[in-house]
């Protein structure tokens, strides 16, 4: 059967077990994201998909 998301790269269980330690280790998404070349939203809806908490980016703000 073919994928509705032909264009979606699918995540190995290696890829899965590197986002843990990754995560449980402090990283941040934008470092995650790096570390495995995946794209930041990527790496958060998979940590949200599976519950695993990731390290906040520091926000932006302006005075």
């Amino acid at each position: 059967m073919q994928s509705r998301y032909p264009l979606l790269k699918r995540w190995t269980a290696d890829e899965h077990e590197r986002l843990k330690a990754l995560a449980e280790a402090g990283g941040r998404p934008d470092e995650i994201a790096a570390e495995l070349n995946r794209t930041e939203a990527a790496v958060r809806v998979r940590a949200w998909q599976h519950g695993i908490a990731l390290g906040s980016a520091p926000t932006k703000r302006g005075k």
